[in-house]
């Protein structure tokens, strides 16, 4: 089997995104080539698309090459994770405060950072591969896809809004990372309301593992591709997508029977939170292993890579220099654990081109 598309998908989990970015920093070190030259498609969701934008953004000195390395971006974890959860004095000793009042954290310290990483001004179509960023709409009551695609922004549909020309790098990265009840939503920019202003929160809200809408993203685009050029061969097949998904750790706490039968609404706020974003992580991955199996004789096609948190903190708000060890612990178990299946991925991402290197070599050479 030949891949026509290579698609890295990376979940959302907040601190623990330094999950996923040491993972992609071993892919990178094996390859000996950045990630955007890797895959077709980077799609992420809160610290994910943080990690997609960041992996896609260019450098200001030559816009052909990224910006950063993955491991460049394990230190916006261990570096800045207590300027983005940073509560204020006010929070800190009032529980009522934080669970009724405001949000558990101001967007500052948040914004500062990804400022810093990203830009103020960087735009989302200068991205070196396709990036897809999920956020949702409470207006409108709809998912808004941030993409890179100036293409597949024309096909918006009534349901959902994807969007391109004129997005700044960093309000991607600030709505798809503006989670419910931890940070307020974030006003953006746009055409399409008679008010002008997207009203966005964290893309988890429905697809904290946006790997199937990536698949889906890629076929579509493909299709429209092929009736637009009028060649049915540029449509893409399911088994022609070799998918790459991260996770940033499946939750290992226990809410026991006795426990959460008591609960009332201030009790479920955070748990709920953690289980619909983790529920909703495991249940695509468990889909897609269906849906994509291993062949006999024919090269892998998914990989999913997801740690068991039975260290470190499963929060996705808890900085602390010693849950951060723990998590790096987590990555660096699974690292080891699947060493064999990580170089096998890496020889299959090296070996097959992507459809820009594909599109190279068809260009007649002056």
């Amino acid at each position: 089997m030949t891949f026509k598309y290579k698609i890295l998908s990376i979940d959302g989990g907040g601190i623990r995104g330094i999950i996923p970015a040491m993972i992609i920093a071993e892919i990178e070190r094996r390859t000996n080539k950045p990630i955007c030259q890797l895959f077709d498609m980077i799609a992420g969701t809160s610290t994910g698309g943080i990690l997609a934008l960041s992996l896609a953004k260019p450098h200001p000195h030559n816009p052909k090459i990224p910006h950063y390395k993955a491991s460049d971006l394990i230190n916006l974890y261990r570096e800045n994770g207590e300027r983005i959860f940073n509560q204020s004095l006010i929070a800190k000793i009032s529980s009522l405060y934080e669970l009724f009042a405001a949000p558990k954290f101001p967007s500052d310290g948040r914004k500062s950072v990804l400022e810093e990483y990203l830009g103020k001004e960087t735009q989302i179509e200068e991205a070196l591969t396709e990036v897809l960023i999920t956020s949702y709409e409470t207006e409108l009551r709809m998912p808004v896809y941030f993409t890179s695609n100036k293409e597949t922004e024309k096909t918006s549909g009534l349901d959902f809004h994807r969007v391109c020309r004129g997005i700044r790098m960093v309000e991607a990265a600030m709505a798809t990372s503006a989670a419910p009840t931890f940070f307020e939503p974030v006003a953006v920019p746009t055409d399409n309301k008679p008010n002008g202003l997207y009203s966005l929160i964290d893309g988890g809200v429905f697809a904290n593992n946006p790997t199937s809408l990536a698949v889906m993203e890629a076929i579509i685009a493909s299709k429209k591709k092929a009736r637009e050029l009028k060649q049915p061969n540029k449509k893409l097949a399911i088994d022609e997508i070799l998918v790459v998904s991260i996770g940033t750790g499946s939750l290992t706490r226990q809410y026991e029977f006795d426990q959460v039968k008591r609960w009332g609404q201030a009790q479920w706020i955070q748990p709920i939170i953690s289980m619909v974003l983790d529920g909703q992580s495991e249940a695509v991955g468990s889909q897609l292993d269906q849906l994509l199996p291993d062949a006999d004789g024919d090269p892998k096609q998914y990989y999913r890579f997801q740690p068991r948190l039975t260290k470190g903190n499963d929060d996705i708000d808890d900085p602390s220099p010693e849950n951060i060890e723990k998590l790096q612990e987590r990555a660096k178990l699974l690292i080891n654990a699947r060493t064999d299946e990580l170089d096998d991925l890496c020889k299959l991402l090296v070996e097959t081109p992507t459809v820009v290197d594909r599109e190279k070599k068809l260009v007649p050479q002056m």
